[in-house]
């Protein structure tokens, strides 16, 4: 269940110099109260999407909304509103979702970095997501036995699941072949560049 919505937040409270209270005549007693309205998702403030101003005395208590405002405060109380700025931490939401996405891009571009750098100097232990022959939404695993040279030496791993990341379901030792296959590091590359070869993943 997604919890979401908007809600209210005080922001300032400032004096109306000058003004007179229309209620009871007070004389500099006038001030106006400024609230930052705010989506949010699960009681994270995402954006701000509007201010709102109240005047009230604080001589008799007498209060007005925005919308009902006397006309001798409208401009002092408008003012108030446009001068107070709103507060950074309404903008947490879409500040977590930028430093995510942030994360994401930098990782993404690491993990290419790293798996680019792995092909070309394989070593035993390396694990290669594979789609299975013939069937592009099945995944399985080869692992490298041993590398010399141009040859890597790899055993099939006899299962395959839905996941394009079957390392934690398929590394066991029982689901690979007893049988290893040699191919080149140009086999691989070739793999990868045609898409086959998804992901290589260096366990230490």
């Amino acid at each position: 269940m997604i919890l979401y919505g908007y809600k209210g937040s005080l922001v300032r409270t400032t004096a109306l110099p000058g003004a007179v209270c229309p209620a009871c005549n007070s004389f500099n007693t006038m001030q106006a109260s400024v609230y930052s309205q705010y989506a949010h998702v699960y009681y994270i403030p995402f954006f701000p999407f509007s201010k709102k101003a109240i005047a009230q005395c604080t001589s008799c208590q007498q209060g007005w909304e925005e919308k009902g405002l006397p006309a001798q405060l409208h401009t002092a109380v408008q003012s108030a509103k446009q001068s107070t700025r709103l507060p950074l931490w309404n903008w947490a939401g879409v500040g977590v979702v930028a430093v995510g996405i942030a994360w994401a891009a930098v990782a993404g571009q690491r993990h290419e970095r790293d798996r680019n750098a792995w092909l070309v100097a394989p070593r035993a232990g390396d694990l290669y997501t594979v789609h299975s022959p013939g069937d592009s939404t099945k995944f399985s695993l080869l692992k490298v036995v041993s590398a010399h040279g141009n040859t890597v030496e790899v055993v099939q791993n006899e299962y395959e699941i839905d996941s394009n990341d079957p390392v934690s379901e398929l590394n066991a030792p029982s689901k690979y072949s007893k049988e290893s296959e040699s191919l080149t590091q140009l086999d691989l590359q070739i793999m990868h560049n045609k898409g086959q070869l998804t992901d290589v993943t260096r366990l230490d």
